[in-house]
C-alpha cells in the first residue's frame, strides 16, 4: 500500500515530504480508513491528469519563476559593471600612457631647447672671443705699422740730418750752425764761441747781409756771394746752406773756427 502511495504522489508532482505526511496519518488509523485516505488521492490524480492543458501555475511556482529573474537580474548588472571597470580601466591606462609619453616629449624638446641655447650660447662667445682676439691682433698690427712708420719717418730723418747736418725743424741760423758744426766736424762750444765772434762782425747772422762795398754777401760774407753756389742752389735765401759753406771754408783755410778767429783778430778779415 505504501508503495503505491508512493507512485501516485510521483506522477502528481507533489512533494515527498507530502506523501510521507499522507502515509503517516494513514498508519495511525484502521485499515478501512487507509483505504479511503489512499483512494482519495488517488481519485485527485486521475482527474489532474485529465484535466485540460488551460490549468495556470499556482501562486507558488510564479513566485519562483520572478524569484529567479530577480536573482539573474544582479548577476547581469554586476558583469556589466565588471566589464565597465575593466574598459575604464583599460583606457586609464591608454591616457596614462599617452599622458606620459607627452611628458616624456615635452621634457626631450625642453632638454633640446635648452642644449640648443647652450650650444648657440657658446658659439657666441667662441665668436665675441675670436672678433675680440682678430681686434687684438688688428691694434697690434696696426700699432706695429706705426712705429714702423714712425722708425722709418726717424731713419729718414736721421739721415737726411746726417746729409745735411742739421734738424731740417731748426730754423735759427746759431743753432743750425752749432748742430752743423758737431755733426761735420765734431766742434763743440769752443769752436762755436769763436765761430760766433767772426760772424756777428761780419753780417750779425743775417742771411742777407751785403757789402756794398765788397760785394760780399750773406752770414759768412763770401766774396763775391755766388761762391756759395757750391754748397747749394739756395744760396742767396738758405741760412743753412750759407753756414755749410763758411764752414767749409774755415775748416779748409784755417782748420777750426778759433784758429780763424786768432787771424781776424790779427788782420781784420779772415
Amino acid at each position: 500500500m505504501r508503495r503505491l502511495v508512493k507512485h501516485a504522489l510521483a506522477a502528481t508532482g507533489i512533494s515527498v515530504l507530502t506523501a510521507g505526511a499522507v502515509v503517516t496519518g494513514l498508519t495511525t488509523g484502521s485499515p478501512a480508513q487507509e483505504m479511503t485516505a489512499v483512494a482519495a488521492p488517488l481519485v485527485a490524480t486521475s482527474a489532474r491528469a485529465q484535466a485540460p492543458s488551460t490549468i495556470t501555475a499556482k501562486p507558488d511556482q510564479r513566485f519562483a519563476r520572478d524569484t529567479r529573474g530577480t536573482e539573474r537580474a544582479p548577476l547581469t548588472t554586476g558583469n556589466s559593471a565588471v566589464v565597465r571597470g575593466k574598459v575604464l580601466l583599460t583606457q586609464r591606462t591608454a591616457i596614462a600612457k599617452e599622458e606620459s609619453a607627452l611628458e616624456k616629449k615635452k621634457a626631450e624638446a625642453e632638454k633640446k631647447k635648452a642644449e640648443a641655447a647652450k650650444k648657440k650660447a657658446a658659439a657666441e662667445k667662441k665668436a665675441r672671443e675670436a672678433e675680440k682676439k682678430a681686434a687684438e691682433k688688428r691694434k697690434r698690427e696696426a700699432a706695429a705699422r706705426k712705429k714702423a712708420e714712425r722708425e722709418k719717418a726717424a731713419a729718414r730723418a736721421a739721415a737726411k740730418v746726417k746729409r745735411q747736418g742739421y734738424n731740417l725743424d731748426t730754423t735759427s741760423p746759431k743753432a743750425i750752425a752749432r748742430q752743423i758744426m758737431q755733426s761735420r766736424y765734431g766742434w763743440g762750444s769752443k769752436q762755436f764761441n769763436c765761430y760766433n765772434n767772426i760772424i756777428m762782425r761780419e753780417s750779425m747772422w743775417k742771411v742777407s747781409a751785403d757789402n756794398p762795398t765788397s760785394s760780399a754777401y750773406g752770414i759768412p760774407q763770401a766774396l763775391p756771394g755766388s761762391k756759395m753756389a757750391s754748397a747749394g742752389p739756395d744760396w742767396r735765401t738758405n741760412p743753412a746752406t750759407q753756414i755749410k759753406w763758411g764752414l767749409g771754408y774755415v775748416k779748409s783755410r784755417y782748420g777750426t773756427p778759433c784758429s780763424a778767429w786768432g787771424f781776424k783778430s790779427s788782420h781784420g778779415w779772415y
